[in-house]
């Protein structure tokens, strides 16, 4: 998905009044509120319960407030990082869900309600990609420095164990672990450098190669940058872009990327988010700002009107600007698909995808587009139709192999 997010700074002045902490506990702020949790955080079940702890956050720190007329913008950074340290939360229970259990007890969360944080499973498919690769960097070790690694790190033997084994004392053995380690650093950095570099980023702002595909194309990976302190994040694809005019994606989402070390990980938390965001600006007519929680009209776009700074084989989409903090909000109709919970599906069990370019239909004497998504390595083919007026999914065909 596209995302597109600028903030204008502007300076604060201490002042609040009875009427401000009057303002925090009305039924309107307390609303508002609401529903700019439930953005966040992408569900609306929880969108309650953060509020009030948004709330009473605020109640502690009222004192923090510096300008009464930025309260909407204060409260609303509250909020923000109260969801995303819930996600965080949650992503990290999601990831120890218990394996489906055996016939005749009880049921286990499906697959597509594990996947609505689908960043996690992301991670495990990336950890898996890892060991591999780490499998083919420790065959190139001498055989004794391999056993050594994998006694203590694989295995976790203890490091007595290991220097009885090896008939030496624990500080040997600590030396060689230690010489053993940097063996290891030295294979991937040298020999397997272009190999393990689309696993990691640099924040100096130059254009690196991923292990994610293009969705419009399926022909290349993406290259990336990520700013994680600023939130800013940007991909392209090199075939479908090729004079760097245009990107794939750009997001400035404050909060949003700290403590990421892999683009697969920053795009899946995107996708994260977004799922909550979009789902509610598809389904209402205002959405709450991510900056300063003032509602905002949902504005779809047609073929008259298409961004010329975005990539895409979509003639329809979303644009939401917010014409109280300048921050605005675009994406296109392929996108809104593909982080569905049939998109998002297709696209776990065939990674490598191409987006066809929409086809218009009537689907009960409404206008309708289909939308085909392709498998590059199989026969497999996901259809996708949703009516032009609402972007809502009428119809899904496919997505088997």
């Amino acid at each position: 998905m596209l995302l597109f997010y600028e903030k204008n700074m502007e300076t604060a002045v201490p002042e609040y009044t009875r009427d401000t902490i009057n303002g925090l506990l009305s039924a309107q702020e307390h609303a508002r509120i609401v529903r700019l949790c439930a953005t966040l955080s992408g569900h609306p079940d929880a969108a309650e319960d953060l509020a009030q702890e948004t709330l009473l956050e605020a109640w502690k720190h009222l004192h923090e407030l510096r300008d009464v007329s930025k309260q909407a913008q204060w409260l609303a950074g509250i909020a923000r990082n109260i969801c995303l340290r819930w996600r965080r939360q949650r992503a990290k229970e999601l990831a120890h869900l218990p394996l489906p259990s055996p016939p005749g007890e009880v049921e286990q969360p499906a697959l597509e309600e594990v996947l609505a944080d689908s960043f996690d499973v992301e991670v495990e498919l990336e950890h898996k990609e890892l060991v591999e690769l780490l499998d083919r960097a420790m065959a190139l070790l001498p055989p004794e420095t391999r056993t050594l690694l994998i006694k203590r790190y694989v295995e976790e033997s203890p490091l007595a164990e290991i220097a009885a084994r090896l008939g030496t004392n624990t500080d040997t053995a600590a030396m060689r672990l230690q010489r053993g380690k940097l063996a290891l650093r030295r294979v991937l950095t040298r020999h397997m450098q272009q190999e393990i570099a689309p696993y990691t980023f640099t924040r100096s702002g130059i254009w690196e190669e991923t292990r994610i595909w293009c969705t419009l194309c399926g022909r290349r990976r993406l290259f990336g940058q990520i700013q994680a302190e600023s939130g800013i994040f940007t991909l392209r694809c090199p075939a479908c872009t090729p004079d760097g005019q245009k990107v794939y994606n750009y997001n400035k989402i404050p909060g949003l990327l700290t403590s990421i070390k892999s683009y697969k990980v920053a795009l899946n938390r995107v996708i994260t988010w977004a799922k909550g965001f979009y789902g509610q600006a598809i389904t209402q007519p205002t959405v709450a700002c991510i900056f300063c929680g003032k509602e905002n009209h949902v504005q779809r776009f047609g073929p008259d009107t298409l961004p010329s700074w975005l990539a895409s084989n979509s003639r329809y989409g979303l644009h939401i600007p917010c014409s109280y903090c300048a921050s605005s909000c675009t994406t296109f109709l392929e996108y809104l698909l593909l982080i569905s919970q049939d998109g998002q599906h297709f696209l776990t069990t065939h990674p490598r995808v191409r987006t066809l370019p929409e086809t218009l239909i009537e689907v009960n004497g409404r206008p309708a587009a289909v939308t085909r998504i392709e498998s590059v390595t199989d026969n497999a083919a996901l259809e996708i139709v949703c009516a032009l007026d609402t972007y809502a999914i009428l119809q899904v065909h496919g997505g088997q192999q």
